[in-house]
């Protein structure tokens, strides 16, 4: 009589029992880098929309304005990044989405769980012909539901320099 070789049916399911218990484990640390990797993510396409917006202002000589846009149409005068922006050549420096001016892009909002903030004392951002941003720094803070110890930021300097950082301040989430 040949021997048959495989599992049995109580072996079997130690085996699954054990996958199921290791599984368990990992599902809410992969949870947990899927926020941390759309973070970072949303973080990076405003920073290239910045450096972008500095590198038409250097090449076009001329002034380009990124503002937090929900239309697309002109700018929204609030610090609610996350709901889109938009860039724009702005032709007669009056920091205004005029006929005469070109927009460049417009970027839809972000991902529903995210929020971006900057101060409600600077809700646009200028780039002069050098590529400077005249004015205060500025911080857009990233929140989403992991809460303040896990936000990102983005600062701008004087300089028109794009920094990515932890924020700087507490209460960013708030």
């Amino acid at each position: 009589m040949k021997q048959q070789k495989g599992f049995t049916l109580i072996e079997l399911i130690i085996v699954l029992s054990i996958i199921s218990l290791l599984s368990s484990y990992a599902l809410p640390d992969f949870y947990q880098f899927k926020l941390k990797k759309q973070l970072e993510s949303e973080r990076n396409r405003l920073s290239g929309s910045l450096q972008l917006a500095r590198s038409l202002s250097i090449m076009n000589q001329t002034t380009v304005i990124i503002c937090p846009s929900i239309s697309g149409n002109s700018c929204d005068n609030q610090s609610k990044w996350h709901e889109g922006w938009i860039i724009f050549l702005d032709k007669n420096s009056n920091r205004q989405l005029d006929a005469e001016d070109t927009v460049i892009r417009h970027e839809d909002a972000m991902l529903p769980q995210i929020t971006a903030l900057s101060s409600s004392h600077r809700s646009k951002i200028r780039y002069t012909n050098i590529g400077f941003s005249p004015g205060t720094n500025l911080s857009i803070n990233f929140c989403d539901p992991r809460g303040e110890e896990k936000a990102l930021a983005l600062i701008v300097s004087n300089s028109g320099r794009v920094k990515q950082s932890k924020p700087i301040s507490s209460n960013v989430c708030s």
